[in-house]
């Protein structure tokens, strides 16, 4: 059989022109499996027998990087660069070079966005390189010195001036992460199963949280009330089926309310500064936040100095 199961990983297990190949198709699930061995098995077959290299184009490698790394709990965010790059639609991957990378670059962005975007480009060549033949050598791509990022956040005014220019959709949502600190993930992928409203709590599983450790998320009154007053039944995802907010909505909102600095996840650092400032220990902060180490939380300490005040006052003459 070609199609194999080993633990929950399918593989490709073929002979093309008397050698055995077998490699990890990289998915537990046997539709995605079988569809990925079909593409596989062609390519090899006519590499090894008709030594023919395919002849791919961008689309082709993005279609098949985001099915092979559907199970990512950041490729919502590879397909929103990916859509900003139109640049590279329709090209040839053999025609794509590092100039060409540099022009498509989406204009206006900081260095360390337009590194984020190098990253994809080059993970995506890479793969067409070294996993699936499609390459003879993946351009290099150079990367840009980025400029020491302080915590970025919002002050409570300028949090309800962000509030009002967003669409009416991404409302709820946008202020369920100033309240709760959670991820741009979790937030639209919250599903009402992970809810308890009796308990005040949200679970975020390990398979959906950062560090690979289950979160409970406790809800304040504000949060709380947030769910409850959401339209009935509450099934499925909490804030509908709607689509994360694009990259260019973001921008627009962001300038409209005099914050075009703002990133999504700076919802969250707005959080936890809110928390630190208002004297939350950072060991609490950690546990609400699920960072794995209190090392990740040293840039909000510099919010919270009351601590050392006291200590300081413990020596004297």
């Amino acid at each position: 059989m070609a199609l194999k199961l080993r633990g929950t990983t399918y593989w490709l297990d073929v002979m093309i022109n008397g050698q055995r190949i077998r490699e990890s198709l990289k998915t537990s699930d046997k539709k995605q499996a079988q569809e990925l061995h079909d593409i596989r098995r062609g390519e090899l077959w006519r590499a090894r027998v008709l030594k023919e290299r395919p002849k791919k184009s961008w689309n082709d490698a993005t279609a098949r990087w985001l099915l092979e790394r559907g199970h990512k709990r950041s490729i919502q965010d590879d397909r929103d660069k990916i859509r900003m790059l139109t640049g590279l639609t329709g090209m040839m991957l053999a025609d794509i070079d590092r100039d060409t990378i540099e022009s498509v670059l989406p204009a206006d962005i900081k260095p360390a966005t337009r590194n984020r975007y190098r990253a994809l480009i080059r993970a995506i060549l890479r793969a067409a390189e070294r996993e699936w033949d499609w390459l003879d050598r993946a351009p290099a791509v150079r990367t840009e010195k980025e400029a020491a990022r302080r915590v970025a956040f919002l002050t409570r005014e300028q949090a309800e001036t962000l509030l009002a220019q967003l669409p009416d959709k991404y409302r709820s949502p946008v202020r369920f992460a100033l309240l709760t600190g959670l991820r741009k993930s979790n937030v639209f992928g919250l599903h009402w199963d992970n809810v308890n409203l009796d308990a005040g709590m949200v679970i975020v599983h390990a398979d959906e949280a950062k560090a690979g450790e289950r979160i409970l998320v406790p809800l304040n009154s504000q949060a709380k009330a947030l769910l409850q007053s959401l339209p009935e039944p509450h099934s499925g995802f909490v804030f509908g089926d709607i689509e994360r907010i694009s990259p260019s909505v973001w921008e627009r909102v962001c300038k409209a309310a005099g914050v075009p600095w703002l990133r999504f996840h700076d919802l969250r650092h707005t959080w936890a500064s809110w928390h630190a400032m208002a004297g939350t220990p950072m060991n609490v902060l950690q546990e609400l936040g699920g960072w794995a180490t209190p090392q990740m939380l040293r840039k909000y300490a510099h919010l919270s100095p009351e601590h050392l005040a006291q200590a300081a006052e413990r020596v004297g003459l």
